[in-house]
């Protein structure tokens, strides 16, 4: 079956120097260089047409967390207080070069409200409508939306994928710890940007 990218949370807000969550995660992009990977990953992807799924956020409107009769969690206090993926801003715009390209397949899911790109959104039933059983997670954030992603995944069945330097971390310990400990816990694999290039490469030969 063919596999496809997920890619988790391409937002400004993630990816820019002026983004909202930006200064949070610079230390680790720094020392991932994350951005360049994400570049090459979806590159390399769309070399041998594998589609690419884009699994955003919701993108929060005034009024959003009114009413809200539950404690609100860590990232949705985070969310509000930093007014982080605001619609219509520039946070929420998908990072230059990063974009979706149609002409591939590629795909932009419903919106998802905390973690999981799968809970509550339509990327589980866009996987199965294309039969779709391979797929390899790329974006933000390492511990929490992309490991959130792949934990759902793996209990939906799927064979997973996850690129270690194509992610980012609040800090450079949780993504380390993510990637190194925790990943390999639920992950079919877990391979850097260039090792999965290089798969691509061989299937080519």
């Amino acid at each position: 079956m063919p596999p496809t990218n997920i890619a988790v949370d391409l937002y400004n807000d993630c990816c820019h120097p002026e983004g909202e969550l930006y200064p949070l995660l610079k230390t680790s992009i720094d020392q991932s260089n994350t951005v360049e990977h994400l570049h090459t990953v979806l590159t390399a992807a769309r070399s041998v047409s594998i589609p690419v799924i884009y699994a955003n956020h919701h993108q929060v409107v005034e009024g959003d967390f009114l009413g809200w009769k539950r404690e609100m969690n860590v990232s949705h206090q985070r969310i509000a207080k930093n007014k982080v993926f605001e619609e219509g801003s520039f946070g929420v715009k998908i990072y230059k070069g990063l974009e979706p390209v149609t002409s591939n397949g590629d795909i932009c899911a419903s919106r998802h409200w905390n973690s999981s790109a799968f809970h509550n959104t339509d990327v589980d039933y866009i996987l199965r409508q294309r039969g779709i059983e391979n797929v390899i997670l790329v974006g933000f954030v390492a511990n929490t939306c992309l490991e959130a992603t792949a934990r759902y995944a793996y209990e939906l069945g799927y064979n997973i994928t996850m690129i270690s330097d194509a992610t980012a971390g609040f800090s450079t310990e949780q993504k380390d710890a993510a990637t190194n400990l925790i990943w390999p816990l639920f992950a079919n694999r877990v391979l850097t940007t260039d090792e999965w290039v290089a798969t691509l490469k061989s299937k080519k030969e």
